[in-house]
């Protein structure tokens, strides 16, 4: 229902010859937003849908609720400031660099191609996901045996996800098939059809890097699956 609301939303600003069809979706999802409650709001005020930082009137303890994702730099920045108070150091949060991010160049995709013979969209993805620790990824690589792309078997066709990060994933603590298709790849909000198809693919590596008995890997594709098809 919420689906073919937004697609008639979307008509109207469309090209009056297209048709926007349920089909043409490809992947959907939702998610749920808490909204943090200051318990030193006045009586009455709405919960606010940014963050929140506060001081718990039991504990004294300084905390920050709410907020999202895109924003958690930000966040840190912000709470740690309010607790050193304003004669201490500012944070520095925005001058860290990120994992990944030391020895990252614009032409690291370029790199990756040079040396390993990957598909450009998969040498960007790469660069762009996991900056200068692209290298470890593909040092995971499997040969494709074409004569081009080289390396990189993707796991979906048509998009720059390859084995070997599902191969890193495992390594970096991924313990679920729907986690490798949700957060470690974005397939299954990209195409849930690919994201489906990609699953025995997915479990084999998994079941390999992780140990899994056959049960495990039996429950793991039936959670996944359950997962994409709700």
């Amino acid at each position: 229902k919420e689906i073919r609301w937004i697609l008639k939303e979307c008509e109207k600003y469309l090209s009056k010859d297209l048709h926007v069809r349920r089909s043409d979706v490809l992947s959907a999802w939702r998610g749920w937003r808490p909204l943090a409650d200051d318990p030193n709001a006045p009586p009455g005020a709405p919960a606010s849908r940014d963050h929140v930082i506060s001081v718990n009137p039991k504990t004294g303890i300084t905390f920050i609720a709410g907020g999202k994702w895109t924003t958690w730099r930000e966040m840190a920045e912000e709470v740690v400031d309010r607790v050193l108070g304003n004669d201490a150091p500012q944070c520095k949060t925005l001058e860290i660099k990120l994992h990944g991010g030391e020895g990252y160049t614009s032409t690291l995709p370029i790199q990756l191609i040079q040396k390993h013979g990957l598909d450009t969209t998969t040498a960007e993805h790469l660069a762009n996901t996991y900056g200068s620790r692209a290298w470890e990824v593909c040092e995971l690589a499997k040969a494709t045996g074409k004569r081009w792309p080289r390396y990189g078997v993707q796991i979906a066709s048509l998009y720059p996800y390859i084995e070997a990060e599902v191969h890193f994933a495992c390594k970096e603590y991924a313990c679920t098939i729907e986690d490798v298709l949700s957060r470690r790849t974005r397939l299954a909000f990209l195409n849930k059809e690919a994201a489906l198809d990609a699953i025995p693919r997915i479990a084999d590596i998994m079941a390999n890097e992780l140990g899994w008995s056959s049960k495990v890997k039996e429950e793991q594709i039936k959670a996944a699956t359950k997962y994409l098809e709700s």
